[in-house]
């Protein structure tokens, strides 16, 4: 089958859509790759990558959407899979009039967050987030196949057989990368490196981990700070850019990074932060900065959320914190720290566990065969 993945929100290299979902159906199928992302058409790992350009201001949507809907009928897919929420509602008319399969990817939880969207007019929020989460929940009934990214809401939807789980595991490094003790004469005195990776955003505790730099920063002189991804509404990024130029260096912002640009900063590290507020968007979902930071054998502290702390406990990588108060989730940094057997331990359980547990190369094999069932 000729394939279109299609998305207006996430970039073309987004971990998910390209070195995931993209990388293993072009193992069968031919595949275009239709997502955000500055530049031409071009060819990467058999997979025909165009970008459909960035959006940066609420009039840019609906040009991203309008680029999509072009792309569909240039692509003349046999399959769309689409990734945005929203596209769910424009791409009714294929789902009633359409002869192409539709595959709807549902990778935030389908009834938080809607009612914030910073793009969507004010007055139409309110109304937005009550009533689109009951579309999203019964989409199986309009489209031939819905993915889940997460376990946690499985429950919100109907049971049906085009309704699957391929969960947002892990993508293990081809060829692996062995595991490095990093914490071999470890002082963290001498030095310790935080990192977050991800996109930053107030409710993903972008401003608490800058108060944990004030609150750290007496106790470890050569702290630093790496912060990897993009950030949303705009004013974060200047707020963060402040930050930085008063941080007299320990804190550093280096924007979105590709998943493989990344890695070098994973593999210097010495603990990864998973500092998210509580929210309805969270709620149910697995960050997938665990298994990022597993790969790597890079320990981590993160919230102590209700469906995050069986997790922690029962794949001892890492463990909990209050993210709601930027002290107590120092405290908690400091003390793990100057533990550096336990950072060891927390390190190769991770490695380990990630690849015995947590490999897409499990999830990938699942999409093949629901794709070989729509063909």
């Amino acid at each position: 089958m000729r394939v279109l993945i299609l998305s207006t929100v996430h970039r073309w290299n987004d971990p998910r859509l390209f070195h995931k979902q993209a990388r293993t159906l072009a193992k069968e199928h031919e595949v275009i790759l239709a997502a955000v992302g500055e530049g031409g058409e071009k060819v990467l790992d058999g997979i025909r990558v165009r970008p459909l350009g960035v959006w940066k201001t609420r009039s840019d949507r609906p040009k991203l959407w309008r680029r999509a809907y072009s792309e569909i009928r240039r692509s003349k897919a046999d399959l769309l899979h689409f990734h945005d929420p929203e596209l769910a509602i424009l791409l009714l008319p294929y789902a009633a009039f359409g002869r192409r399969k539709l595959v709807y990817d549902i990778h935030e939880h389908p009834t938080g967050g809607y009612a914030r969207r910073h793009w969507i007019p004010g007055l139409l929020r309110g109304p937005v987030g009550k009533l689109f989460p009951k579309f999203i929940c019964n989409t199986p009934h309009f489209f031939d196949a819905v993915l889940l990214a997460e376990d946690g809401y499985q429950h919100l939807f109907p049971s049906l057989p085009n309704v699957h789980l391929i969960r947002n595991y892990a993508l293990i490094p081809d060829p692996d990368i062995p595991y490095v003790d990093r914490f071999s004469g470890f002082d963290s005195r001498r030095e310790l490196r935080l990192m977050y990776f991800g996109q930053l955003l107030v409710q993903r505790g972008a401003l608490k981990m800058v108060e944990m730099v004030h609150h750290l920063a007496p106790i470890f002189p050569n702290l630093s700070l790496d912060l990897v991804g993009g950030w949303l509404p705009p004013s974060l990024g200047d707020e963060l850019k402040r930050a930085v130029q008063d941080s007299a260096g320990r804190i550093r912002l280096h924007g979105y990074l590709d998943y493989k640009d990344a890695d070098a900063l994973l593999r210097r590290a010495h603990l990864g932060l998973i500092p998210l507020l509580p929210d309805p968007n969270h709620e149910g979902s697995m960050a997938t900065k665990f298994y990022d930071y597993m790969i790597h054998g890079l320990p981590f502290v993160a919230s102590d959320l209700p469906h995050w702390r069986p997790f922690v406990e029962q794949n001892p990588a890492g463990i909990c914190a209050d993210p709601t108060d930027a002290r107590s989730f120092a405290q908690v940094i400091a003390q793990l720290a100057q533990s550096p057997e336990k950072l060891r331990d927390l390190s190769r359980n991770g490695y380990h566990l990630v690849r015995e547990k947590f490999r897409w190369d499990f999830e990938g094999d699942r999409l093949l065969q629901i794709y070989r069932d729509l063909s």
